[in-house]
């Protein structure tokens, strides 16, 4: 089975990616798609747009016809290796491109043409990235949070990606990371480190503190109705609050996680597989 780095969903369609490529979930099995990208890294489904980052080509999408094309990258060669789509991309078409050196990098039309958006941003090696929900109606002041995960600690954006400040508190490489559903009531967004452990907001991302007794290494955090997932090197822990932490039983690692509506589906080193199934 192919090692699986990302998912994404389009519709009812779910696609994985990993280093031997893109594939399309189809009656349980992964069916490889050619893709054009020589190191994918990264999958995202935005409307009926499938966007693969990577190298050599950053990012590449699949145009009205189906067929491929490469992004303009605003001269930026660096390997894109996350990928995340503001809640309201429907209508704003906003994209962001974490790459491994570069920076990150924005997109106003879902992908066709990225600029640098690296104000405030000091650490350019881009491990992960995650937008909070879409801001409820009335609230004030006007807020379009968005978080990325880098060498040097978690970066936070009041303003979609424009520009960044960095969070108080953790230094680490930032691997993963989650907001609440309700963030805009709780303010909670956890971090999962390299090696540093888990870390816990709960200001809206403006400083973080370690969760005590959470594994060390955190690769793929997700949250759900129930609460929250994360993987370490050895399997599934859940937890309803984001503090307390306990091991799930009989299944193993996972690389990335995916909330969608038939469930919370993982991918790993042996393909994917179905964390808990509706």
């Amino acid at each position: 089975m192919p090692i699986v780095l990302s998912l994404s969903q389009m519709d009812e369609t779910l696609w994985a990616l990993g280093p031997e490529g893109l594939f399309q979930l189809i009656d349980g099995d992964l069916v490889a798609v050619p893709q054009p990208d020589v190191q994918p890294a990264c999958c995202l489904a935005v409307g009926e747009r499938l966007l693969v980052g990577g190298a050599t080509h950053g990012v590449a999408y699949t145009g009205s016809d189906g067929a491929w094309q490469a992004s303009w990258m605003d001269g930026v060669q660096a390997s894109v290796v996350c990928l995340a789509a503001d809640p309201n991309q429907a209508h704003s078409g906003v994209v962001l491109a974490g790459s491994a050196g570069g920076g990150i990098l924005r997109t106003t039309n879902r992908g066709r043409h990225w600029s640098v958006c690296n104000f405030g941003l000091f650490n350019f090696d881009v491990l992960c990235m995650a937008w909070a929900p879409s801001q409820p109606a009335g609230y004030w002041p006007p807020l379009q949070a968005v978080f990325a995960g880098t060498e040097g600690g978690v970066y936070r954006s009041p303003n979609g990606g424009r520009g960044w400040k960095q969070s108080a508190g953790l230094s680490a490489p930032v691997i993963s990371l989650a907001l609440a559903h309700d963030f805009h009531g709780s303010g909670v967004v956890l971090a999962g480190t390299e090696g540093a452990g888990l870390w816990r907001s709960k200001d809206g991302g403006f400083s973080f503190v370690p969760v005590p007794g959470a594994p060390e290494v955190v690769n793929a955090l997700v949250a759900w109705a129930e609460g929250w997932l994360l993987s370490d090197a050895e399997g599934i822990w859940r937890s309803a609050d984001g503090m307390t932490w306990s091991r799930v039983d009989g299944i193993g690692p996972a690389l990335t996680l995916l909330s969608t509506p038939d469930g919370l589906l993982a991918g790993g080193m042996d393909g994917i597989f179905w964390v808990d199934k509706r």
